[in-house]
This record gives structure tokens, C-alpha cells and sequence, in this order.
């Protein structure tokens, strides 16, 4: 008999807007436009559920703050539909003291979401926005599942939001050290490569010479001076992700700038683009952590990342990615292997069979499938 995993995943609001996935729909085939939404590509919940299942698993997901989807599950399964007014502000109103353990009491995101957990049954429960899921929210759920999981990378939220989990999951090592001074079980699990999106062309042979995908603000003062170099270096880097105009053309970078790329949308981009040039937000510290650096390297195009403490462990630096120290450095990395495409296919290429071999999510569902199942026993 196979176990049972429900996921809990959210989507950016500009994604949900690009889908029409943020107001009430007409529609109620709720199955279909959860697929839909899945298949396009964004975040780690799909590629996860996708491989939960080929292990065995009984996996079924929920975009939690999607207004659409949850209240075509909440009509389909005959529970009060949730109260659109103040859906987009849910994840704010869970860090407020007062009202973040009375919202699943009320027909909205929360209450709908223990609503099918509660249908669901599911052995396994794994939060993938740990904002969104208030301490009184948290002990909910845990009171219909054996095993409530944590997984986040991104800054900590106040230690009480953690403190209901049996098992804390993290692609970033300060993470899991965290979590176990405050006693709660943590294994480190890396993100990873949905290898839907592997692409064969040669980089050498692609129409993009440069690409970045990323946010673009005032609150990444690394990225400018960056970003600038290497246009510099390589007049054909292309800029996507949320930018303010204001903060691309005091960088003098709005030449480069083509609007946001979600999904699907993205790894089309990657597709096309000899190389990438990555950066990690503040809250990666020393460690190499982000999602980009497995996307660039399964799409077959060149990653040229910051040099971090535990790089090498996940490549071979110089062979597989390049990294630099520098924005400079990154320049020069850049034009190097422009002018070198033979260098360049090596690298990219052996960059994606060692992602295709090692980070792709069915290896990553494997090892949350271990260590659910070391924490189950106690082994954590």
C-alpha cells in the first residue's frame, strides 16, 4: 500500500496574474487547471509531486494562495468557497500576532487549505512557504497527518512558526544548523533540475550570447555593478525578472532589460542562451543554494556563478560552471567563452550531464523519501 504525501506550494502573484489564476473562475474542473498550472513550470511543488509518484507515493499538491484554484476545489468539494477580499494579503496577515491563528477559523486561504488536508488524509504533510502557515495553522494541520515537513531557503521567519514541525528540510546549510539548535529534526536536501526542460542544442550554436534571470532592485546592490560589467564584456547579455525601470536606468542597464520570465517562459529563454550569469540573494551567505544554478546547468547552457564555499561539492569549478569572485572576473569569464565556443560547449555540456546524473528531482525525491522515512525512525 503506498504512503501518502499532500505538498503545499505557492506561487508569486505576478505568476498567478500571468495564469489568471488570482480571481474566481467561471470554470470547475479544478484537476485540469491544477495540471495546467503545475505544468508551466514554476517553483519545485509539480517537478516533486511528478517524482513522488514514480517512487510510489500517493503525491497530490496544493497552490496555496491561488484564489482560483482554491475556490474551485472548495465548490467541487461542497466547502464554504473562501472570501476573496484581502486573498493577495493572506501570507501578510499570517505574521500579524491576533489574527494569524483566527484565519482558518474563516472561509479563506487557510481554512480551505485544512480543508483538504483534512479530506486528503495524508501521511505526509510538507510546507513549502513556511510564511504562509501560522503556528495555529501548523498545529492544525499536524493534529490529521504523522508527519508535518518544513522546507525553505530563504530568510528565516520568528522561531515559533517552525517549532510545530517534525522535520525541517532546507537547500541551505545555515538552515539546517538552525534548525537543530532549536531542536527540531533537519537534513540538508539541495534544489534541483526539473529535467522536463532539458534541451540539446550546443550553446555554441544558440542565439543568446548572455542571459540573466532575476529580481533587479535596490535591495540586490550587487547585481548593478555586476550586470554592468559583463554588458560591458558582452554587449548581448539580455535582463530578465522584476526590475523597477527607475533602478535599470540609474544602472544604465535598460538597454538590456526584455520584461519578466516565469516558467515555461524561462526555460525557453535558457534554451536559447549560450550562458548564464547567476547571483545569489544575501541570504545564501557562503553557500551556493539557488534553484538558477540548476536550470542554467540541465538546459545545457554555460553557468558562470559566484565562488562559494560549497560549490565544488555540487560541480567541478572549471570543468562543469565557471565562477568568479568579482564582477570583473565575471566579465572576463564571460568574453572568454564567447570568443572560445569550443571551450564553451565543453563546460555547458559538462555542466548538464553532471546535473542530468546527480540534481534533477527524482534524485531529490529520493532523498526526501529518505529522510522521511530516518525521521519517521527516529534517525534524524
Amino acid at each position: 500500500m503506498s504512503r501518502s504525501i499532500f505538498l503545499v506550494d505557492t506561487f508569486y502573484y505576478a505568476v498567478l496574474e500571468s495564469l489568471g489564476l488570482d480571481k474566481v473562475l467561471v470554470s470547475t474542473d479544478y484537476e485540469r487547471r491544477l495540471e495546467e498550472a503545475l505544468g508551466f513550470g514554476f517553483g519545485t511543488g509539480g517537478a516533486y509531486v511528478r517524482n513522488l509518484r514514480d517512487l510510489g507515493w500517493d503525491a497530490r499538491i496544493a497552490v496555496a494562495n491561488s484564489l482560483a484554484l482554491q475556490d474551485l476545489w472548495a465548490r467541487s468539494h461542497r466547502a464554504s468557497s473562501p472570501i476573496p477580499l484581502a486573498w493577495r494579503y493572506g501570507p501578510h496577515l499570517s505574521r500579524l500576532p491576533v489574527a494569524r491563528n483566527l484565519l482558518h477559523k474563516f472561509p479563506h486561504l487557510h481554512s480551505v487549505l485544512l480543508d483538504q488536508i483534512v479530506d486528503a488524509k495524508p501521511d505526509v504533510v510538507m510546507v513549502q512557504d513556511l510564511n504562509l502557515v501560522p503556528p495555529g495553522l501548523a498545529r492544525a494541520v499536524r493534529a490529521h497527518t504523522r508527519l508535518l515537513v518544513g522546507e525553505i531557503a530563504s530568510p528565516l521567519p520568528p522561531k515559533r512558526f517552525l517549532t510545530s514541525y517534525d522535520l525541517i528540510v532546507s537547500a541551505l546549510p545555515s538552515i539546517v544548523e538552525t534548525a537543530r539548535a532549536w531542536g527540531i529534526p533537519s537534513r540538508y536536501i539541495p534544489l534541483a533540475f526539473d529535467d522536463r526542460w532539458e534541451a540539446p542544442t550546443p550553446a555554441s550554436e544558440r542565439e543568446i550570447d548572455a542571459i540573466f534571470v532575476g529580481s533587479f532592485s535596490r535591495l540586490q546592490p550587487a547585481t548593478a555593478p555586476l550586470l554592468r560589467e559583463v554588458a560591458a564584456a558582452v554587449p548581448g547579455l539580455q535582463i530578465y525578472g522584476p526590475a523597477a525601470p527607475g533602478v535599470l536606468a540609474d544602472a544604465g542597464l535598460d538597454a538590456h532589460y526584455r520584461g519578466e520570465a516565469w516558467g515555461r517562459d524561462m526555460f525557453h529563454l535558457l534554451a536559447r542562451s549560450k550562458m548564464v550569469i547567476n547571483r545569489h540573494g544575501s541570504v545564501a551567505g557562503p553557500y551556493a543554494v539557488n534553484m538558477r544554478m540548476f536550470e542554467t546547468t540541465g538546459s545545457g547552457a554555460a553557468l558562470i556563478t559566484e565562488e562559494k564555499s560549497n560549490l565544488g561539492e555540487l560541480f567541478d569549478v572549471g570543468t562543469e560552471v565557471l565562477s568568479y569572485r568579482s564582477p570583473d572576473v565575471a566579465a572576463q569569464l564571460a568574453a572568454g567563452l564567447l570568443a572560445d565556443p569550443v571551450r564553451l560547449d565543453a563546460i555547458a555540456a559538462a555542466g548538464q550531464r553532471r546535473t542530468l546524473a546527480e540534481h534533477t528531482y527524482r534524485h531529490r525525491a529520493e532523498l526526501l523519501t529518505q529522510t522521511i522515512d530516518d525521521a519517521e525512525a527516529g534517525r534524524l
